[in-house]
């Protein structure tokens, strides 16, 4: 198994635990941490590391591309991957050019940690 620390940038508590027990059935042992705002993320990113960040594209008040230019601001190596159901194609686009390493349907959850293993492997 292998040790993966994680940022869940999600608003429903439920859903970020889906996230971390897809993890554990892809053989990971996960440590996370659970955010939903932009001051939870700057405090998240000063005080820990990540190997990686998994984010809804928006919980109130927060979207995926802020979150995304915050960890381009304070943790530029740190993977980040938009984890939703409701992304416009050209918010995917813009995304990609701003370096987010991939894009997952909440519907597909089921392949989180193939995805995280690939991305952590480059």
């Amino acid at each position: 198994m292998k040790n993966i620390r994680v940022l869940i940038i999600e608003e429903f508590k439920y859903i970020a635990d889906l996230n971390v027990l897809e993890l554990k059935r892809g053989g990971f042992e996960v440590d996370s941490q659970h955010i939903y705002s932009e001051d939870a993320m700057r405090n998240a990113l000063n005080e820990n590391e990540f190997d990686i960040i998994l984010s809804d594209n928006s919980t109130p008040h927060f979207n995926a591309i802020q979150a995304l230019f915050i960890r381009n601001e304070l943790s530029p190596k740190t993977p980040f991957i938009i984890v939703s159901e409701d992304v416009s194609p050209e918010r995917i686009k813009f995304a990609m050019k701003n370096r987010c390493c991939a894009y997952l349907l909440k519907e597909n959850l089921h392949q989180l940690a193939i995805l995280v293993r690939n991305i952590i492997a480059r």
